[in-house]
This record gives C-alpha cells, structure tokens and sequence, in this order.
C-alpha cells in the first residue's frame, strides 16, 4: 500500500498579507490568521437552530473537530480545542518543521491522472503505470470481479480490469486508494484512533461532493477528488496533536513537564471560534499537499478557496459545493457515530436542498 504518510515534503514560505493564489504555485499559501476569510459556506462555523431538543447550541463543525482528535474522552489529550488550535496554528507556519509533517504525494498518481485526463490514453498504457503500484493492482482486480460487474469468469489481467472499469470508474478507484490513511508504526495514538474518522468523513464528502456536482456546475471527478483532498490536512493535524500531547505529559523521569515547542496560550474565545481556526489551518495545510501533489487546477482552487477569499471568487462554484459538502459529511458521520443532539433530520435543516436529499438519502447497499 502506499507509503504516503511515512514521507513528507517541505511547505510554502509564509505568505504575504494579499496573496495572489495560484493553485500549483506553492508558495501561494492562502492567508494566515491575519485575513482570515469567511468561510464558503456560512453557516458552517455558526450555531444554528433548525428545531429540535438540544440543537441550537449544536455546532457541526466543534463537534466534529472535538471527535476527530478525541478531546474530552477517557485517554484523550488533556488539552483544550482552542489550546490544541493554537498549537496547531502555530505548528503549520513553522516553515523548518514542515518536513515532519506533510505527506507527500503517491509517486503513481500525477501520471495516472494525467493519463486519464488524455484521450489517446490505452488501456495497456494505463495498465502499464497501474502494474507499478501493487496496491492498485490488487484494488483494480478485485473491483473488476465485484459482483457489480456481474462477472461469470474471474479477471486476471490489469489491462482486463482497465478497460471493464472504464475511464470513470478507474479514476475514481484511483482516487480511494491514493487517499486512503496508511499508519506507519511511528504513528502515536491520536492518529491511529483518528485516521479512520478522518477517512470516514472524506469517502462522505467525496461522494456528496459527487452526486451534488452535476446540478452545480462542476465536474464530478474534480468534485470527487476534491472531497477526499480537504481531508488531508486533518491527518497532518493529527500527527501534529500526537506531538502537542506527548509534549504536554509529564516527564517519566521526573524531571518535571516537557517543553512545548510552541505556544499554549488559548487565545480564543469559544470552542466554535476554535474549530473555525483550526478548519482555516488545516485547509491550508490540504491546499500545500494538494499544490504540490500536481492535483488538477480546479480541486487545488475548490481547497484553497476554503481559506482564501480571492480563490473563493474564482472559482464560486466548486467552492461552495466543497463547503456544503463537508457540512452534509460531518453530519453523516458524526450521525452514525451517535454523537448528533437529535435527528439526522433536525440537524440538516440548514443545508441547501440538494445536500439534504443526499443526507436523508436510503444508505447504499455494498456489493
């Protein structure tokens, strides 16, 4: 399987006050906490009342946040969200650190994604870049013989299942595979207990992202892609609390408290302003993963525009469908999960139609 989170490439210098994004420039970082814009979709960092025992002071996006890193649980980090979202702010500007932290893209996935985009692409061609990553071999074999193919003879050859996959269906295989979380035997346990949520949420935001593109406007593969690519600076955050909180736990030795390496002062007033910076933060951090990942123009624009307002007017479409579909994510999410306040129903009320006809939408039967 890939290897992506084992390594981890260097981040885009500090940005000046007004950027000029440009997607596949990485020194184009969205703005820091000095400028940071409003968010795409508005609602989303706000506490709502749609009605319903206990949902007006329910806020999607803390609640999220607070599962994610699971703060305020039996064996949790003893830390704060807005302690945690100060460190985390101040981790992912530390230019000298971003080694540690940012994972680099699967070396597979640019030429691949390059190759589907080309219509003289093969299906040998493309089962010739496929065959270099045992992974996606494995995936692609074992879609090509799911029972939604209906196969009566088993597939054996990449270049069979390209070509019963089709360009759609390969791509979006692609896609689940190079995104899906990898833990190395360094992670720590934030990482090992959050990874699965994290994933959980992008699958939803991608399929949301997905079904909802076609009567917004925007491709939906790139809408797709762009669902699974947000996540990623979630999983970057995630190592970095593991880092927050074994720093934060009392010497063994007995040589008193650890050493911070950055600040722990909470400097936010509320939970929700809280998770509000901490979503700023690591959207910027999926903004450098996906720049430097060679992702198309349109899924770096739909990222950066979650934390910049000249992306936002850019590309208004694909970024406020990536908004709305991480609101509808979280709340599946968090409802299968149990921690919503009241009905799935209740919660939604503030989302524009289309995401709540997904959310409310009979589950899918797996094949």
């Amino acid at each position: 399987m890939f290897n992506w989170l084992q390594k981890w490439v260097g981040s885009a210098p500090t940005p000046s006050a007004s950027p000029s994004v440009a997607p596949h420039d990485t020194a184009a970082t969205p703005p820091t906490d000095a400028a940071v814009p409003p968010a795409p979709l508005a609602v989303a960092a706000t506490d709502w009342a749609p009605g319903g025992a206990g949902v007006a002071d329910f806020n999607v996006q803390t609640a999220s946040m607070r599962w994610v890193f699971s703060l305020g649980t039996v064996g949790g980090p003893q830390l704060s969200l807005g302690g945690l979202a100060d460190a985390i702010e101040r981790m992912s500007l530390d230019t000298t650190r971003a080694a540690d932290w940012v994972p680099r893209v699967p070396s597979v996935l640019p030429g691949l994604l390059k190759s589907l985009r080309d219509e003289h692409s093969s299906a040998q061609d493309l089962a010739l870049q496929i065959e270099q990553d045992v992974v996606l071999v494995a995936e692609a074999l074992k879609e090509a013989n799911s029972a939604l193919h209906q196969r009566t003879t088993t597939v054996t050859q990449t270049s069979e299942a390209v070509r019963l996959l089709g360009s759609h269906g390969l791509r979006l295989l692609i896609a689940r595979v190079a995104f899906r979380p990898v833990l190395g035997d360094d992670a720590g346990p934030l990482i090992r207990a959050g990874a699965p949520k994290v994933w959980a949420m992008g699958e939803a935001c991608a399929d949301c992202s997905k079904t909802l593109a076609p009567g917004r406007g925007v491709d939906p593969f790139e809408a797709f892609l762009s669902g699974l690519s947000l996540q990623v600076g979630q999983l970057v955050a995630l190592r970095m609390a593991d880092r927050v909180a074994h720093l934060a736990r009392p010497d063994p030795h007995g040589l008193g408290p650890r050493s911070m390496p950055v600040g722990e002062v909470n400097t936010h007033a509320s939970d929700n302003h809280a998770a509000q910076d901490m979503a700023h933060a690591m959207a910027i951090l999926s903004h450098r993963v996906a720049a430097r990942w060679e992702l198309p123009d349109n899924v770096v624009g739909a990222i950066t525009a979650q934390a910049d307002v000249v992306a936002q007017r850019r590309w208004p479409e694909a970024a406020e469908l990536l908004g709305v579909a991480q609101e509808a994510a979280r709340l599946r999410v968090l409802d299968q999960a149990g921690k919503l306040p009241a009905p799935l129903a209740d919660c939604c009320l503030h989302l524009p139609d289309d995401a709540q006809a997904w959310l409310l939408a009979p589950p899918k039967t797996k094949t």
